[in-house]
């Protein structure tokens, strides 16, 4: 490992210095007329050196927020460390901010054949570890009814492995089934799991995987399909088989799934199931457990009297059916114990329970779904400055859950990709307001940008209107056309972020040199209507900054990656990106092109990083931000010293900062950035298609919202996205638009 980290430093130090090698080269044999003042040689060499610098800063700035593993052994402990924390919170949020959980009970369920040894015909929560770890192998499907608690089952399984882990034992990681595309094999689908969500680096996942040092728990295999009746060519039946062949050595590895019986049961019908793993599936609750989860959760048990009573009396009744979940308990006591925060009253009447007109258990459940939303709307406080009634976030999630349904109803797909049924992914929710319209509105924004960028040129920069000036702009203008014919062609646009750790592999100096040429091609354009304007140096400046920040763009652009617990950074990574690129680059050619000498070169590169650093804060992303404003920053400070020799004259230099180069810099920042953040561009095309006025109504701070909804536990996060904390709250909300 230390040699292989040596010839990597070896490599970046080698590409960093060859494109610094390669830009002074340009400029100097670029110039070959200019005189002495046009290009000042000590200046060169500086900025030469703050660009190396610069970069090997932000590289350094990079290695030290990550993990430090030495071993497989240490990775495996930060790994036990981050799950422990994200799966706490999970099980708060299942159990609706309590900490005491329905002890249910489960029966051991034989397959035709291949079952795990050392399974007993019954067990329960409080003993799950135990269950567990007396399998061999130990592979362990969880089944039940919906809302049985399957999923509280698994993380209550987690949370016990981590609390009395050893060294040597493998760290149980909670993915969600729907996300796995099963053509990826299932090392590879654990590896990237490790990356995107625990930000580990991809030797470190690939080592954990490979040697078994992770216990993959599948959570909803049931909701890998949209149909309900699961078939062998079905995804969940790939994913049984894909399964199968994970193993451990000579053996199975170890494994837990979940899955709702009445699917499992389908899979088994067509021969198909997890060999050599015990299946078990969680009883209803019973009379007794109800009693015993109420005398622990609420504070007055006399109010709930005439409940207790009725379950006494008639434990298969049709109240204990109703409430015979660990889900639908969950409800009512989440409703039922509300109480003003003025007076202390019960907002409820636990009489309403037992009306006439709830005489089915489907009517028990549809009446405390109804009652959810407000109550836990108000036990939830809001954010600074958002006001969030009951009937708006019914009707905002009910908008989410009717798009969801109606994917399942009509079998929609767009560009050949199915939508989904379950998960709602920010940057992949525009559909939600049709096929066309939010790409129509996306490269409506981007031919927006860049004629409001080419009447910022025009109306500031410090030249007189003549016909050439005039077909500059014009070419500006007319130039947007091409961004957004491919906004409008991409139909499924990826996350990128930044990632400085893509310089020193081989794939990203490969994106560096491919991107390159790119931006030497369109740098020449740019650079030949500025250069037509504003003279000589600008447009050679503007030429090679544009390259520059091409290239640049190429090699640290990675895939989004997911933040643990917060879906959205995937879209703030994505924006900081094309925005911190796009104002650092616009700012570089416009601030360089109006300064003079060094000194103009100096301020340019602090402007421009700093721009890439704020950019980023704003978006959540200081890091991302001032990553590529630092390298930025750097790189032109070298391309300043493309100036005249006036740079003594401090009003000169002023004035044409004020005047030519932040014009340009404000134009061209806003328009570059809304270029190149194509995902995050169309989650923003998607909220101006969802105002008050249309039939489906959104949020504007959409993903503010889902956080909140996360907190009041209504959502859940599912690794990129949000799923309904409940399918039977999803349908409900699809089938109920209106409060």
């Amino acid at each position: 490992m230390y040699r292989g980290g040596r010839r990597r430093a070896a490599f970046t130090c080698g590409t960093i210095g060859a494109l610094a090698v390669v830009l002074a080269l340009l400029s100097v044999q670029s110039l070959p007329r200019a005189k002495v003042g046009d290009i000042d040689p000590l200046g060169a060499a500086i900025g030469v050196l703050a660009l190396i610098v610069s970069v090997w800063a932000g590289r350094l700035s990079v290695r030290a927020l990550r993990w430090q593993e030495t071993d497989v052994t240490t990775a495996a402990a930060l790994l036990a460390r981050a799950v422990l924390v994200a799966e706490r919170d999970a099980r708060r949020q299942l159990l609706g901010a309590h900490d005491k959980a329905i002890d249910v009970e489960f029966d051991f369920r034989p397959a035709a054949a291949h079952d795990a040894m050392g399974a007993v015909p019954l067990g329960r929560l409080a003993e799950v570890v135990a269950y567990y770890r007396q399998l061999r192998p130990r592979r362990m499907v969880i089944t039940g009814a919906p809302g049985a608690g399957k999923t509280v089952l698994a993380v209550e399984l987690i949370l016990g492995l981590l609390e009395d882990r050893a060294p040597e034992d493998p760290v149980p990681v909670r993915l969600s089934a729907a996300a796995w595309d099963t053509d990826q094999p299932v090392e590879a689908w654990l590896s990237t799991h490790l990356t995107e969500v625990y930000r580990i680096r991809p030797a470190t996942a690939t080592a954990l995987v490979a040697t078994r040092r992770v216990l993959p728990v599948v959570d909803g295999l049931d909701e890998m399909d949209d149909s309900p009746a699961l078939v062998y060519a079905s995804r969940a039946g790939r994913a049984l088989r894909a399964l199968n062949a994970y193993q451990h050595g000579r053996g199975k590895a170890e494994l837990v799934l979940t899955c709702r019986s009445a699917q499992y049961q389908a899979l088994e019908a067509m021969r198909v199931w997890v060999q050599d793993a015990a299946r078990v599936e969680i009883r209803p609750v019973s009379a007794v457990k109800a009693r015993d989860f109420l005398n622990r959760r609420v504070s007055d048990l006399t109010r709930w009297r005439t409940v207790l009573h009725e379950f006494d009396h008639h434990p298969s009744g049709l109240l204990a059916q109703g409430l015979s979940t660990p889900w639908r308990l969950t409800l009512a006591v989440t409703i039922y114990e509300q109480r003003d925060p003025r007076t202390g009253s019960y907002v409820h009447d636990l009489n309403d329970l037992l009306a006439p007109e709830l005489n089915t258990p489907e009517a028990i459940r549809d009446h405390l779904l109804h009652l959810f939303i407000p109550a836990a709307t108000a036990l939830h406080p809001r954010p600074k400055g958002a006001i969030y009634t009951p009937d708006q976030v019914h009707t905002w999630l009910a908008v989410l859950a009717g798009y969801l349904d109606d994917n399942v109803v009509t079998g929609r797909s767009a560009a050949g990709r199915p939508l989904p049924s379950i998960d709602v992914v920010l940057h992949e929710l525009w559909p939600l307001a049709g096929s066309r319209r939010p790409r129509l509105v996306h490269a409506a924004m981007i031919v927006g940008a860049w004629s409001a960028g080419a009447a910022a040129i025009a109306a500031h920069a410090p030249t007189s209107f003549n016909p050439v000036y005039l077909l500059t702009v014009s070419i500006w203008a007319l130039a947007a056309f091409w961004p957004a014919f491919v906004a409008w062609q991409d139909v499924w646009p990826e996350t990128t972020r930044a990632d400085l750790y893509r310089l020193r592999t081989r794939s990203g100096a490969r994106h560096l040199s491919s991107g390159l040429p790119v931006g030497l091609a369109g740098g020449s354009v740019a650079g030949t209507g500025v250069g037509l304007v504003a003279g000589l140096s600008a447009g050679l400046t503007v030429g090679v900054v544009t390259a520059l920040a091409a290239g640049l763009s190429a090699g640290l652009a990675a895939p989004g990656r997911i933040g643990a617990g917060d879906p959205r950074d995937m879209v703030r990574d994505d924006l900081a990106f094309g925005l911190g690129f796009g104002c650092a680059a616009a700012l570089a050619a416009g601030l360089t092109a109006g300064l003079a000498g060094l000194t103009g070169g100096i301020v340019m590169a602090l402007a421009g990083g700093f721009l890439g650093w704020v950019a980023g804060k704003r978006l959540g992303k200081a890091v991302s931000g001032g990553m590529f404003g630092l390298t930025g920053g750097g790189a032109v400070t070298f391309l300043g010293v493309l100036t005249t020799e006036d740079a003594g004259l401090l009003t000169g230099v002023l004035t044409a900062w004020l005047a030519g180069g932040l014009a340009i810099g404000i134009g061209g920042g806003p328009v570059l950035g809304i270029t190149g953040g194509l995902a995050g561009t169309r989650y923003v095309a998607l909220l101006l298609c969802t105002r008050r006025w249309n039939d489906q109504w959104l949020p504007w701070r959409l993903g503010r919202f889902l956080n909140w909804c996360y907190g009041a536990a209504l959502i859940r996060v599912a690794g990129g996205g949000y799923q309904f904390r409940h399918r039977e709250l999803q349908d409900y909300l699809a089938r109920n638009s209106i409060p």
